[in-house]
């Protein structure tokens, strides 16, 4: 690229609207209901060693995260975070206001409410989009004891509206809820067609615990980088949104 291409990017960058989509990585957050809680301890102080230094311990899924294909699938071992290009999650994104649907935990949203909400925003996931799914389940967010309301019951999608997506050939999809298309009740799954059948099969990344949609327009440019975890089955992200 030209230098005057470079300062026309830094320009643009510099003066877009940029949205962290991102939850706070802090003690007492949700995580799904079998994973390792995260662990932040101020183990190095000024007072004690003259400069200040956190230790964290937290699962691969923790707080807003990518699920690479390993995650789910035995046969898909070779296919660990590490082994994608550091842009994997680039690309334009297209967000979704499932909350207009109404959908209860443990309810599947279907094809054909996906189909009209497209019709309403006169817009439609296209190959290589990054789809955001907005149950506007945030707002059950919460570090004290009230965070099993967010990490224990959710809505999902259908067979059919997943299988939509990947028909599609999406490249991701990210949802602000822990398990993004399993309907959950009280901690227990349903079926995830994403997961098991028809995204992470298909190397549709999956994306979950993903904030602030509600500051998105219909359409913007999603960027996040995973770390570069050896045989990850995923990792934590910070992912950002892009508006013109």
């Amino acid at each position: 690229m030209e230098s005057g291409k470079w300062k026309m990017l830094d320009e643009y960058l510099k003066n877009a609207k940029v949205v962290d989509l991102s939850p706070t990585l802090e003690r007492g957050m949700p995580k799904f209901p079998t994973h390792p809680q995260i662990v932040i301890d101020q183990s190095i102080t000024h007072e004690h060693d003259g400069y200040y230094c956190q230790t964290i311990n937290m699962g691969e899924h923790s707080g807003a995260h990518v699920d690479a294909p390993a995650h789910m699938l035995p046969e898909k071992m070779n296919q660990t975070v590490d082994s994608f290009p550091a842009n994997m999650l680039f690309g334009p994104a297209i967000k979704y206001d499932l909350f207009r649907v109404g959908a209860v935990a443990g309810e599947r949203i279907t094809k054909e409410d996906i189909l009209r909400l497209e019709e309403e925003m006169g817009d439609a996931a296209k190959e290589g989009d990054i789809v955001l799914l907005d149950f506007g389940w945030m707002k059950y967010w919460s570090c004290d004891s009230g965070w099993k309301n967010y990490a224990m019951d959710e809505p999902g999608l259908s067979e059919d509206a997943v299988a939509l997506f990947a028909d599609r050939k999406v490249k991701a999809v990210g949802s602000d809820t822990i398990a993004c298309d399993t309907p959950m009740i009280n901690g227990k799954e349903d079926f995830s067609y994403g997961h098991k059948k028809y995204w992470l099969p298909n190397g549709i990344f999956i994306m979950e615990m993903i904030a602030n949609m509600d500051q998105l327009p219909t359409r913007s440019y999603f960027m996040a980088i995973p770390l570069k975890i050896k045989n990850g089955s995923g990792s934590p992200i910070r992912p950002l949104a892009i508006i013109d």
